[in-house]
């Protein structure tokens, strides 16, 4: 069953109207943070500038990084219905880590790499090629074959996804150099995360990296794609970005290339942006970031092409490609801070409209035969993606109760289908870099819609969440 991390809400408003007291000071990791202060002594009423550029100039390597051990409980809608017992659930364990290496050279070239560790007790589907396979061969399920119980046997160099009784995960979600020319021009080589537009959940004009921004954990350090990024300095309003996609880049007219103007003016900053890929449709976007009334702070962001370049699939399994007809995809934010109680900026709030033009009208899950469901649910359907109209909740509220509590809430919504999830996370910081969580997370909506549904990733039979607990523990170093 597929598992994700989402919110109750019975237990979202009674932990919401609880209180205005709760902290913890969420810890966001960044490779930037390492060396973000350097104390450095100097003369009393005066600074010596010259140690001060020497120790910033200074060779150093830094380790830092954070690994987190959860439990999770998952609970079906036939559980609850009574249509089925205990087993129906999931209970699932889980340790990741993110180890993050960060060598610093003069004059700001650097170098980065953040290793990825994880283990699964459930295990997890993972795609193989068995290229050595006994004369019987392997019998699997096919469900695009008649019969109860139809059966096909793989050959050697046919790839299948199994899923192991506990898997070990181990690999590099960055690694990457930096170095520039006359701190006026900057480049980074390798595989990395850009940030690439202004949506704070949402990001159309972002048509560079793989790994998307989880709802469920906004802070999680995200794969990075492989590539050539620069960036020209002409002032300090004024930066042009230009990025060459070297992923998988076996041909030139594979290479795809996005450029990126960023302009501030006063308190307004904004940017224009393109996408380009021989024998793809071209795509322009456009952001802006800025102050307006009450102290809302409001972000904006759209794409607009002539045609799609992914793939989509009808209710009949065939697919085809969106041409000839505009394609918008928007993206608009609002946030503020609120002081309360003598607390300043203790309530945070975020909120976010999508609009994607190049999403479905249709109930796929409904719509789609065993076998072309798992056909779309492995190609075509990205979460957050899926529909035509979404939104997102954030709001954090520090010192719950406690200096040490924070209370997180947040929900989104796929208003296509009418299909929702609702997570309230409560967390502790006993002691420095030491933070424990406990969320609970709800599936709202009609059967079978994107935020309720559960797909099995052996059989891809279709199944209905309705609650899931949790309790994590995390460290950071």
């Amino acid at each position: 069953m597929k598992i994700s991390h989402r919110t109750v809400p019975g237990i979202l408003f009674l932990l919401f109207a609880g209180g205005m007291g709760f902290s913890q000071a969420t810890i966001d990791l960044d490779e930037d943070d390492f060396f973000g202060s350097t104390e450095v002594e100097a003369a009393e009423g005066q600074a010596d500038v010259e140690n001060i550029e020497d120790e910033i100039d200074r060779e150093m390597v830094g380790l830092s990084g954070n690994l987190e051990a959860s439990s999770s409980y998952t609970m079906t809608r036939d559980f609850f219905y009574g249509n089925e017992d205990w087993d129906a659930n999931t209970l699932s364990h889980m340790v990741i880590g993110d180890f993050l290496i960060d060598i610093r050279l003069k004059k700001n070239f650097r170098a980065f790499m953040d290793i990825n560790i994880g283990y699964l007790t459930n295990g997890q589907p993972i795609v193989h090629n068995f290229t050595v396979i006994n004369s019987t061969g392997i019998p699997v399920y096919d469900y695009s074959l008649p019969g109860p119980s139809p059966t096909l046997t793989i050959l050697p160099g046919t790839l299948i996804m199994v899923t192991e009784d506990a898997t070990t995960l181990i690999g590099i979600k960055e690694i990457f150099v930096d170095f520039n020319i006359a701190n006026a021009v900057y480049f980074r080589a390798g595989k990395q995360v850009l940030q690439w537009g202004r949506g704070y959940l949402w990001n159309p004009t972002d048509l560079i990296n793989i790994d998307r921004k989880s709802f469920s954990n906004m802070s999680a350090l995200r794969e990075g794609i492989f590539g050539l990024k620069t960036d020209v300095v002409f002032a300090r309003e004024f930066h042009l970005y230009t990025f060459l996609d070297l992923n998988g880049v076996e041909d030139l007219d594979d290479i795809a290339f996005s450029a990126r103007a960023e302009f501030l003016a006063g308190t307004v900053e904004f940017g224009i942006s393109s996408w380009l890929k021989y024998n793809k449709i071209p795509v322009y976007g456009a952001d802006i970031s800025l102050p307006i009334f009450w102290d809302i702070s409001m972000t904006a962001e759209a794409s607009l092409s002539w045609g799609h370049n992914t793939g989509k699939m009808r209710t009949d399994g065939s697919t085809y490609v969106m041409r000839d007809e505009l394609v918008p995809r928007v993206a608009v934010g609002l946030s503020r801070t609120f002081d309360f109680m003598d607390v300043d900026d203790r309530i945070m709030v975020n909120a976010e409209f999508y609009y994607n033009h190049a999403g479905y009208d249709d109930n796929m899950f409904e719509s789609l035969s065993l076998a072309d469901l798992a056909v779309f649910y492995t190609d075509y359907y990205e979460s957050g993606n899926y529909g035509k109209y979404y939104g997102a909740l954030f709001v954090t509220i520090n010192e719950f109760f406690r200096k040490d509590m924070t209370l997180s809430v947040s929900g989104m919504g796929n208003f296509s289908d009418l299909s929702f999830i609702a997570m309230a996370s409560l967390s502790i910081v006993p002691v420095n870099n030491f933070t424990l969580t406990f969320t609970a997370t709800s599936y709202l909506g009609p059967d079978n819609r994107e935020f309720s549904i559960s797909v099995n990733p052996e059989s891809y039979a279709l199944g209905n969440n309705m609650l899931s607990l949790s309790v994590g523990a995390k460290v950071v170093f």
